[in-house]
């Protein structure tokens, strides 16, 4: 794959056609803005000759702040790549970053599936995860829009919706949403919430109950999480969720039985 090095003036460079990130906005790149404006860019920024012109493979976000300092050219690396390969190389590049939004994933892979004709199997290849993973990602479309949107703002994390839309019941699951939004939820206790939700048999964590007994909080007949003041199963409209240290527990919240 070969490349030059070239500094381009910022005008010829066009953004991507379908680009990874959704929010590039003045306030999402301030701290990039400020350091080129100190420093200017110090990584170059890849691209590829495209109509003339020339378009963003990676640094994206360097070429919105570059705009934003008020530079009038950049740095670059221009790439003898076609569409494809630049969609390849744009993909390896930002899969290290913790930043990206699953939803931005799950639409650019939906983009890469339809545009190319793509199977599941071709885009982990292409990226270099699993086919699992990508399906994971590719089912986010399909979310509903609550779900969808807690997990765009960062109020719900990837891993607790994967276990919150496998509730079957769309009333139950909206219910599981809003208390996931509203007093936080791990990914553990999601499956538990996933359990409760579609009634299934609650099984021990061998990890972290040697003595294959179930959690405190659950109650064995029913499966249902069990209030920790009154010792009754609480019903699933009626949950919410509290965040205390586990040292915290015995001065805050006493058992139901004085234990």
């Amino acid at each position: 794959m070969k490349s030059k090095y070239e500094i381009i003036p910022l005008d010829r460079i066009h953004d991507p056609e379908a680009p990874l990130r959704s929010d590039l906005s003045p306030e999402s790149v301030q701290d990039l803005t400020e350091s080129i404006k100190q420093v200017g860019i110090i990584e170059p920024l890849i691209v590829r000759k495209t109509n003339g012109a020339f378009e963003i493979v990676a640094g994206h976000r360097r070429l919105v702040a570059a705009e934003i300092a008020g530079l009038t050219e950049a740095p670059c690396l221009v790439m003898e790549i076609d569409e494809m390969g630049g969609e390849i190389l744009k993909l390896h590049e930002n899969l290290a970053r913790a930043d990206i939004n699953p939803i931005d994933w799950a639409n650019h892979l939906g983009y890469l599936k339809q545009h190319y004709n793509l199977s599941g199997a071709k885009i982990a290849e292409m990226v270099g995860m699993s086919e699992a993973w990508v399906i994971q990602h590719l089912d986010i479309l399909k979310y509903p829009p609550t779900l969808l949107e807690a997990v765009k703002v960062d109020r719900i994390t990837f891993s607790v919706a994967r276990e919150l839309v496998q509730i079957k019941d769309e009333v139950k699951r909206g219910i599981y949403i809003k208390a996931a939004i509203t007093g936080g939820c791990t990914p553990d206790l999601a499956v538990r919430w996933r359990k409760e939700g579609n009634r299934e048999p609650l099984q021990p964590n061998k990890a972290t109950d040697p003595l294959g007994e179930p959690p405190a909080d659950i109650e064995n007949n029913s499966g249902l999480s069990v209030c920790k003041v009154c010792g009754e199963g609480i019903p699933f409209e009626e949950l919410m969720t509290i965040s205390i240290h586990a040292k915290c527990q015995p001065q805050s919240v006493a058992p139901a039985d004085g234990g």
